[in-house]
């Protein structure tokens, strides 16, 4: 199991680390932890299931400014992969997601304090004109805090594997059977709360529009997007041809001036 827990910390840290070099490419989203974890345990398949499953939960955790509600990677990485070694069904481990993100949220706020630390020694670079040393800090800062974010994990599989399969095994099937609905449920609450966010009476009419399509079509989801996508191309080419009301005040004005000056 240490060699699995291994490549499960490697993928979070290496995940953590691009996501932040690179300015917040979403490396750290559960749709590609989960497929990274799926492929490096040998499952690609369920990798891949369960990171979608997850990325309906996380999709309303949404880090704005230094309030982190919960850390979708290592919920993401730590249940796919105790759904890859333990045989735990995706609706359970959904439950586990949650606390298992929130747990490493607090790690993080912890990891965030840490480069406060530097700070004198990064000032003095400055200062210095030491541009290469600043940078070397950046690096090594970046690293120490993706190792944090990876140890964690590596932590919770390699010790937790085994305890959490007898616990499973332990609990009986009302139980279990909770876990699932409850994992259920968390996905239209994940969803619920993006829709909070963008719900406005504008946009209210296409959310009814995708109800009607998947519910009384039988349209899937994936035809829906595809819909989504060729009216968005269609609104575009449309709003482009014609002229924007700022060139349309615009012209109006400088047809005003000309003809008072022409007055």
């Amino acid at each position: 199991m240490f060699v699995e827990a291994l490549l499960v910390a490697v993928i979070v840290a290496a995940c953590y680390y691009l996501n932040y070099w690179f300015g917040y490419i979403y490396t750290d989203k559960p749709i590609i932890v989960g497929t990274l974890v799926g492929f490096a345990l040998g499952d690609l398949q369920t990798g891949i299931i369960c990171g979608a499953t997850f990325e309906l939960i996380f999709l309303g955790a949404v880090n704005i400014g230094g309030a982190v509600p919960s850390d979708p990677l290592a919920g993401t990485a730590v249940s796919t992969a105790f759904v890859i070694l333990t045989g735990m069904s995706t609706e359970e481990a959904m439950a586990l997601a949650i606390p298992t993100g929130l747990l490493m949220a607090q790690v993080q706020m912890l990891s965030y304090i840490f480069p406060s630390f530097f700070n004198g020694y990064v000032d003095s670079l400055i200062e210095r004109d030491k541009d290469k040393g600043f940078g070397w800090m950046v690096v090594a800062i970046l690293f120490i805090r993706s190792f944090i974010e990876g140890i964690f994990p590596f932590l919770a599989i390699f010790l937790g594997t085994n305890a959490i399969t007898a616990i499973m095994d332990y609990l009986p099937e009302v139980v279990t059977g909770g876990f699932s609905v409850a994992g259920g449920m968390l996905a239209a609450v994940g969803f619920a709360m993006l829709l909070k966010m963008i719900w406005t009476k504008e946009l209210a009419v296409y959310f009814f529009i995708g109800f009607f399509m998947a519910t009384y079509l039988n349209i899937p989801t994936l035809g829906i997007a595809i819909a989504g996508l060729l009216y968005c191309i269609v609104k575009y080419y449309t709003m482009k041809e014609q002229p924007s009301y700022v060139q349309i005040s615009g012209m109006g004005s400088s047809l005003e001036e000309e003809d008072l000056f022409n007055d």
